[in-house]
């Protein structure tokens, strides 16, 4: 999993150079900065994964490493969904949508989605599990499973969610809108998707970090005191790692560019 994070985040970095390096299309540098505003906190993300993950590969505490990787595991999901949004956003910076290429990855960003929701409910769900020793609550099932769900119809409305109606026109207009056609391509994606962007990208880095964070304190405790973690701390620590990757892939999903 150390390898596979590595090799992920090297294409997000190669992406990055590409997308920096050459020459947009006509109009697409907007396009663009919104592919490099997801892609960035990817790289980070990805990489941080791969740290982990290799810190893991060398442990010796059972339930230190199930916690470890939990929280690996967490970022890993997120940002894959996270990385296919921003690619779909270099298709129209490069001129990339003549044949209906945006519309092929939305679907391919919402299948992406649940299939990363549905493997963080089951690894929620298999860390209770295993930590307790078969032993978890039923409500604990059935909050996780809820949350899951919850996560996954959230993931399908605002990947379907129409976009609202566009504004009047403001006077006086912005710069280089000088007509109607062009104040609603300019709503769209310079305010709107451009703002839904910047709040996935933010939300992917601060939940990144927390999940960093949390797995470099467990890595600091002592193997003395992990022979048994508490019931509610199992629940507490299995719910945040659905909770807080499910965050960022409704964000992003919200952010995904349209046909």
């Amino acid at each position: 999993m150390s390898a596979f994070c590595g090799i992920m985040a090297g294409f997000v970095f190669a992406g990055l150079v590409t997308v920096i390096g050459q020459r947009n299309a006509v109009d697409g540098d907007g396009h663009a900065s919104r592919g490099l505003k997801l892609l960035l906190p990817c790289f980070v993300g990805l990489a941080t994964a791969s740290y982990l993950y290799a810190l893991t590969s060398g442990e010796l505490v059972c339930i230190r490493a199930v916690t470890e990787q939990l929280f690996s595991g967490a970022i890993l999901a997120a940002d894959a969904v996270v990385v296919i949004i921003a690619l779909a956003w270099l298709l129209p910076a490069y001129d990339r949508n003549k044949h209906g290429e945006v519309i092929f990855f939305r679907g391919l960003i919402q299948f992406s989605a649940q299939f990363s929701s549905l493997m963080l409910i089951v690894s929620s769900d298999a860390f209770k599990n295993s930590v307790l020793h078969q032993r978890a609550a039923g409500w604990s099932t059935a909050m996780v499973w809820g949350s899951g769900v919850a996560l996954m119809a959230a993931v399908l409305f605002f990947w379907w969610k129409p976009l609202p109606a566009v504004p009047v026109v403001p006077s006086p207009p912005p710069p280089g809108v000088t007509t109607t056609a062009e104040w609603s391509t300019h709503w769209r994606d310079e305010i709107l998707l451009n703002g839904r962007v910047r709040v996935a990208s933010r939300t992917t880095v601060a939940v990144g970090g927390v999940l960093a964070v949390a797995a470099g304190c467990a890595v600091g405790v002592s193997y003395d005191h992990w022979t048994a973690m508490p019931p509610w701390l199992v629940y507490t620590l299995g719910e945040a790692a659905l909770v807080l990757p499910g965050v960022v892939i409704v964000t992003a999903v919200r952010a995904v560019p349209r046909g």
